[in-house]
């Protein structure tokens, strides 16, 4: 573009030297009032560069610029190429160009008169056709090199050639107001024209169709040159050897041609062909309407250019010489290394489907390789409807083709840095679908799980509480059975002991009112005898009283209870009872309460019936905790029993077993004859098993 611009300002500074005389509106004014929206008349004067009565279009120049007219005025004999006019008439827009004509709603000629040539011959400017089209010039007398591609002949007479060229800065249509033979014009295909033509970068379809950098208006066959000996001598230079070096300049000068000797790797017809040489694969831009083949040896003639840090060969005439076995494509195992594989060599990858969702248009197909790394798969373009609904992810697909880099910097985010293109359908081949484990599987079954979980909770926690409310009225139960049975046990007490008693002390005292008179003698055994009856009465109501100021005592210290009571039990008045020792040892494990009271109402009754049958004069009590368990001992010299039969009428040894039951302990009872009685309760204290009443 810079050089474009210095050459339109040394032109527009040379030719302003070349005027005699002076015009109303200079050409570049004049397109700039338009450029306001004046819809104003203007005058201008220039040389006449192009023009055509059948078309409707000629071109005006002055030393700021170009401007197209309708030349088809009642003048004889028209101005032609070359011909200095003035202009006048209205600036309008028409088919995309800025055109004077003669009313803004009727449209027609201007107004031309011919003027005496006092000016030099306009000299053609080059420019670069992409950069001509970014500046939008339009009217400008320009010259091309370029190679012609495929001319095309209408059937209707005096209609203009159209020819495509192509060159190292874009593609252009060349109206050829002329018409020869199709022999001659087969001698033109694939070879290098100058040409000398008015440049339009502005018109709109049909006067410039879209895939077009630009209209070239030829003037006439002076203006068309071929230069088939300049091809000629770059075919005989050896082949040019690709390297860094080649890469330096973005747009090569016309002289430097290069000669490329390589096999075909994949193609696509007018746009493009990979070759694979020596020292490296490359892509080759033609226009060229021939049809090559993997396989294909050719030799080309380009221009070689930089874009965006790859090698391309622009503006390629392609020589077929002979046919060789299909290249076989590089295989890709773990990554792209740049030792490995060039940008366009013919590579086989293989890997897994990765589907990326873009907003609004088609989904990207990413490969991920067995090294990590993944590429982008560019084959939308020949992409079939069953291909498109296989693409799941997770699928292994091979897929062979031409390896490049994407131009989507969105890509980087993923690791992406090269693209594969396939060749055709063929090249793309699915080898197996995806895991059953898809993401969306994945996420359905967790939230089924999640969903599982929710509920196996909900109902653990609803089944705890109803457990716990259970064990509370259970422990209510309970709690009323035991106060139900120790109230029985002791009405039972008072009736079999203390009643007794105080009916025998009220019989004796009968008998000693009889014996103050009858008997004076036995007054003093009968006294003793009431005295210890009443005493014995003593006795058995304090521990009733105990039994019942002590009922919840042993639930929170069973080892003071214990001691307490059989101190209680040990102080009777007189001497002579028997002996009754505590020990603990150990340090006592944690017992609930109901645990703590089952215990201490089996050692109360293994104590009252050593006592009470067993005639035992020393009785011992031992409390023993440990990690593990806990365990309870009593011992007595009385004269023992069988702890095998059942003694009728007596229920205390049915009563332990029970008791310990319900809190999980093991009860055992040894008894030789005439040796004492020795009773063990053993109980775990890692897990205390709490058994139902039913």
């Amino acid at each position: 573009m810079k050089n474009s611009s210095l050459a339109l300002s040394a032109l527009m500074a040379f030719s302003a030297t070349l005027w005699a005389e002076t015009a109303h509106d200079s050409i570049a004014d004049a397109r700039a009032r338009l450029a306001r929206g004046e819809n104003a008349r203007v005058c201008v004067s220039g040389r006449v560069t192009f023009s055509n009565m059948r078309l409707g279009i000629a071109f005006v120049q002055d030393d700021t610029g170009g401007i197209a007219y309708d030349p088809r005025t009642s003048q004889k004999p028209f101005p032609i190429a070359g011909d200095v006019v003035e202009v006048s008439g209205v600036l309008t827009r028409r088919q995309g160009m800025v055109m004077i004509l003669r009313d803004k709603e009727l449209f027609g000629p201007p107004k031309v008169d011919r003027q005496e040539s006092s000016l030099m011959r306009v000299r053609p400017v080059t420019f670069e056709l992409e950069s001509a089209a970014e500046m939008r010039i339009d009217g400008l007398l320009t010259q091309t090199t370029g190679v012609v591609r495929r001319v095309i002949v209408p059937k209707v007479d005096n209609v203009p050639m159209i020819a495509e060229v192509s060159t190292p800065s874009g593609y252009v249509l060349a109206r050829l107001p002329w018409r020869v033979a199709q022999a001659e014009i087969d001698t033109w295909i694939n070879s290098p024209v100058l040409i000398n033509a008015v440049l339009v970068c502005q018109g709109q379809p049909p006067l410039l169709p879209r895939d077009a950098d630009a209209m070239l208006f030829v003037p006439g066959k002076g203006a068309w040159t071929l230069q088939t000996p300049a091809l000629e001598e770059v075919f005989q230079r050896p082949p040019a050897t690709l390297s860094p070096e080649l890469m330096v300049a973005n747009r090569s000068t016309q002289d430097k041609r290069l000669h490329i000797l390589g096999i075909v790797t994949s193609s696509r017809p007018r746009q493009w062909i990979t070759l694979r040489t020596s020292t490296g694969s490359v892509q080759v831009m033609t226009r060229q309407a021939d049809t090559f083949e993997p396989g294909d040896i050719l030799s080309v003639a380009c221009w070689p250019q930089n874009n965006g840090g790859r090698l391309v060969m622009l503006d390629g005439v392609c020589r077929k010489h002979s046919r060789a076995t299909a290249p076989e494509p590089l295989e890709v195992v773990s990554s792209f290394m740049p030792a490995l594989y060039h940008p366009m060599d013919l590579v086989k990858a293989t890997g897994t489907i990765k589907v990326q969702q873009i907003s609004g248009g088609a989904p990207r197909v990413m490969l991920r390789l067995p090294g990590g790394e993944t590429c982008l798969v560019q084959w939308a373009t020949f992409l079939t409807s069953k291909q498109s609904d296989e693409l799941i992810d997770g699928s292994t697909m091979s897929v062979t083709g031409i390896l490049s880099a994407p131009r989507d910097p969105a890509l980087q985010e993923y690791g992406t840095i090269h693209a594969i293109q396939p060749r055709s359908v063929a090249d793309v081949k699915l080898i197996k679908g995806p895991s059953w484990w898809t993401t969306s599987r994945l996420k359905g079954a967790m939230a089924w799980m999640s969903l599982l979980a929710f509920l196996g909770i909900s109902t653990t926690l609803v089944s705890r509480w109803q457990v716990r409310r259970q064990r509370k009225l259970i422990r209510s139960i309970e709690a009323r059975t035991i106060a139900e049975e120790e109230r029985k046990r002791i009405s039972r007490d008072f009736h079999d002991s203390l009643q007794q008693q105080l009916a025998s002390a009220a019989l004796h005292l009968e008998t000693l009112k009889g014996a103050v008179e009858a008997a004076p003698d036995m007054m003093p055994s009968l006294i003793d005898d009431t005295a210890a009856m009443i005493r014995h009465c003593q006795i058995e109501a304090r521990h009733c009283i105990w039994d019942l100021r002590s009922e919840g005592g042993g639930r929170e210290n069973l080892a003071e209870t214990l001691k307490e009571w059989l101190h209680m039990r040990a102080s009777q008045p007189g001497k002579g009872g028997p002996d009754l020792y505590f020990e603990q040892r150990g340090e006592m494990p944690p017992l609930d309460e109901d645990t703590c009271f089952q215990i201490l109402r089996i050692a109360q009754e293994a104590v009252n019936n050593a006592l009470a049958h067993a005639n035992a004069r020393r009785v011992t009590v031992i409390l023993e905790g440990a990690p593990e368990r806990f365990s309870l001992l009593v011992e007595d010299d009385g004269k023992g029993f069988d702890a095998t039969q059942s003694h009728r009428g007596r229920f205390g040894l049915n009563g332990q077993r029970e008791r310990a039951h319900k809190i999980g302990a093991q009860l055992h009872f040894t008894s030789p004859p005439d040796k004492g009685t020795r009773m063990i309760l053993c109980l775990p204290t890692q897990k205390t098993n709490h058994a139902l009443i039913t």
